[in-house]
């Protein structure tokens, strides 16, 4: 089950980004790039697989395209990838080790703990994606543009949206993306002035049931290894199933 689950999720969370962003075919890798927003969660390169001696060339190319593109250039790394010695490549290159994500599975055994009384999350209707947005972006200091590009993906039908209110006033934000029998939540965020309430908890629950009722065979989520949001989620019963690796380079970078 675990080799399914890592390429159902890798699979899964390609297919996510490509809704978002512009994608790019480096001859072995794809690379996701947005050209309206400078922020890490739209740029990088994934699912490598190249032969060995194929990889500075892989490398470069990396490289030329976020440097025509002004950011820096990332590669985030699976169980999948090959060559498996592609970490110390990368390293060689001048790339620089980032922070580790860790793929996250519901186990579904475990028991929620019980739930604020005072917070809903609540599904949001299509008519109402502004207000969604706005929470979202001020949820994760985003800009506001970040709402407006997503607008087409999120709206989509496979895409689940909530919204969590704490006495009828909107408070955070999550999603659930299902795809090939994973369910995937994501951009599960609280405005700063509603923290410590429930209400992560409250969202992430709520897409658990949805998930399952959906009929996914897993519900999964990332977060960054040794993170808040990790320790929450393992207290709503994730477990880590593996971790994804940043690598950075700031060649080719300029403001």
């Amino acid at each position: 089950m675990h080799n399914e689950f890592v390429s159902t999720f890798e699979r899964l969370w390609v297919a996510l980004r490509a809704k978002w962003c512009e994608t790019h075919s480096l001859g072995g890798a794809l690379a996701f790039t947005d050209d309206h927003l400078k922020i890490d969660f739209f740029h990088r390169v994934v699912q490598v697989n190249v032969d060995d001696g194929e990889v500075d060339k892989l490398i470069d190319n990396a490289l030329d395209l976020f440097r025509s593109k002004r950011f820096a250039c990332a590669f985030t790394l699976s169980p999948l990838d090959r060559p498996t010695a592609l970490a110390e490549r990368l390293e060689q290159r001048g790339f620089e080790r980032g922070t580790q994500a860790s793929a996250m599975m519901y186990k579904v055994s475990a028991e929620s703990p019980p739930l604020p009384a005072i917070v809903q999350a609540e599904t949001s209707e299509p008519d109402k994606y502004e207000i969604w947005a706005d929470v979202m972006c001020q949820s994760f200091a985003f800009p506001p543009a970040m709402g407006e590009v997503g607008r087409s993906a999120l709206v989509a039908p496979d895409m689940r949206r909530y919204l969590a209110r704490v006495n009828g006033v909107p408070a955070g934000t999550a999603l659930l993306y299902s795809q090939c029998g994973m369910g995937y939540i994501d951009l599960v965020g609280t405005l700063p002035r509603q923290r410590r309430k429930g209400i992560a908890s409250a969202l992430v629950a709520q897409a658990i049931v949805d998930s399952a009722a959906l009929g996914n065979r897993w519900t999964s989520l990332e977060a960054t290894t040794g993170s808040a949001a990790e320790h929450l989620y393992k207290r709503l019963g994730f477990r880590t199933v593996y971790h994804r690796q940043r690598y950075t380079s700031a060649m080719g970078h300029s403001e």
